[in-house]
């Protein structure tokens, strides 16, 4: 089947767009502008967490588990990233992390031995920055603990890994270790858009990584994608979505740019530097971006990933959203978060700090919290809403209350605004309330967590370089007003 040509896609995604009523979102607080925008990625945030006793990680580990490994190395600065990551490391410097990795590895080696390894995830930074050596010396340390012979185990990839002289050896020895899912960072088609996000690739990269992975076997491949960025317009959103589409990609991970004051972008978008979609036609590109993958026969879920594939997405986004708290995450590197024992937890997300703590033999918690049973409550609506949804039934039987009185106030808000609804007694997010998906968390946050987040915000003296801030993955406590948030990303250049 034909794609939908360019004038297909944008008269569908106009009409679609006038669905969302964003004046009455906004009069309601239930929609947030282009710099308030986040998603959440733990519940309570950073900013809501203190000091952890790490022992705490270990007294209730569930008995499967996934594990995340962080490599915080690049050979460039996007201007859009905020995760753990230094550039260009200096000779010796990657050898001593991935020593470090080993060593925080052996704090939980009595605590997770014989548990099963639903996932392992290598992220960064940029895990394929590593050279063949030092991914063999990477999994020959994992392969003493863990048996991933039956876990789907994900790697990052960059574009530029396919024009290095040793892309055969390096893809090769992640084959043979386990890797049988990679996800490569394209974010856009565009050379204009790529140079001023300092991707360090061009279209041609791309192009090359993906022949060679098919050409190697890979047959899980998902590649991410970014709308609003800048310099996008309307044609070039959709030129980009095609050109992937024709390259044979079957797997997408489609996001909005999330803006945060400590990244180049932000600052960009305050000082007028470039042309950013506004919330109208990010809606637009949303919708185009549906349009055109369902013409084709994918699947859409979670919210952000689409599969033309038979099974679903990823077990990595269905453990994150479906499993609720019956998975603990275990992270490994800096910056890594995770959740173990009722723990929602980050590592130190300064990489000396990180090195320091770990060469002195502990484990490196910067930040944690001990949820309470409102916390588990919360933070299962809030990640099961981004996919399948919260069937009231399991609700209840987990938590032994009714979800609907719970969060009445929470459930009447959102669905007299449209953004929820229940249907066969599962709670779903609606078309409105996938777009609004930050603003609808941010409404499950207990007074209690806003408060703390508030205190912690308030202590914060710059935002733009700030550890805290930077690392935060949460709508609470951001910018406020225009005036506020013009002033905190247009300090310094």
């Amino acid at each position: 089947m034909l794609a939908p040509s360019y004038s297909e896609a944008l008269e569908f995604a106009i009409d679609r767009s006038y669905d969302i009523n964003l004046d009455m979102l906004r009069s309601r607080k239930l929609h947030l502008d282009t710099y308030n925008d986040y998603l959440v990625g733990t519940y309570p945030p950073l900013k809501a967490m203190g000091e952890l006793n790490a022992e705490k990680l270990l007294g209730e580990i569930t008995s499967s588990i996934d594990l995340y490994f962080h490599i915080p190395f690049c050979n460039q600065y996007c201007t859009f990233c905020h995760f753990a990551k230094e550039i260009n490391p200096r000779s010796g410097r990657v050898e001593r992390y991935l020593a470090a990795l080993d060593k925080e590895m052996r704090w939980s080696d009595a605590a997770l031995a014989g548990r099963s390894i639903e996932t392992a995830f290598f992220g960064g930074g940029t895990p394929s920055i590593l050279t063949n050596p030092q991914l063999k010396a990477l999994f020959d340390m994992i392969n003493q603990r863990f048996d991933l012979s039956k876990s789907e185990v994900s790697f990052e990839l960059h574009p530029t890994l396919g024009k290095q002289v040793d892309a055969v050896d390096r893809i090769s020895t992640l084959l043979k270790n386990g890797v049988n899912r990679f996800v490569l960072g394209v974010q856009s088609l565009d050379q204009n858009i790529l140079r001023i996000l300092n991707r360090g690739h061009g279209v041609d990269e791309v192009r090359q990584l993906v022949e060679l992975l098919n050409k190697l076997g890979v047959q899980n491949l998902s590649l991410d994608l970014i709308y609003g960025l800048p310099q996008q317009t309307l044609r070039s959103w959709y030129d980009s979505l095609i050109g992937l589409l024709d390259m044979g990609v079957e797997k997408f991970n489609i996001f909005p740019l999330l803006f945060k004051s400590t990244d180049p972008v932000a600052r960009h978008l305050s000082k007028g530097r470039y042309q950013f979609a506004g919330a109208k036609e990010r809606i637009i590109m949303h919708f185009m971006a549906e349009h055109i993958l369902t013409r084709l026969g994918y699947r859409h879920g979670p919210i952000f990933y689409w599969t033309k594939k038979s099974q679903p997405h990823s077990v990595q986004q269905r453990r994150k959203y479906d499993s609720w708290n019956d998975n603990n995450l275990i992270p490994f590197g800096v910056g890594g978060f995770g959740y173990m024992s009722q723990c929602q937890f980050y590592n130190e997300a300064d990489l000396d700090r990180y090195l320091d703590r770990v060469e002195s033999g502990g484990k490196p918690v910067w930040k944690g919290v001990v949820l309470t049973q409102d916390d588990l409550m919360r933070r299962t609506v809030m990640l099961a809403l981004r996919s399948s949804g919260v069937p009231l039934s399991r609700f209840e039987r987990e938590f032994g209350v009714s979800m609907e009185q719970y969060f009445r106030r929470e459930i009447k808000k959102l669905t007299e605004a449209g953004l929820i609804s229940i249907s066969e007694g599962v709670l779903t997010l609606t078309t409105a309330g996938i777009i609004n998906s930050g603003a609808v968390s941010l409404q499950f946050f207990s007074n209690e967590v806003l408060e703390r987040v508030a205190r912690t915000d308030s202590r914060i003296l710059d935002k733009r370089t700030d550890l805290i801030e930077k690392h935060d993955y949460s709508p609470a406590a951001r910018y406020g007003a225009t005036a506020e948030m013009q002033a905190i990303f247009g300090q310094g250049r």
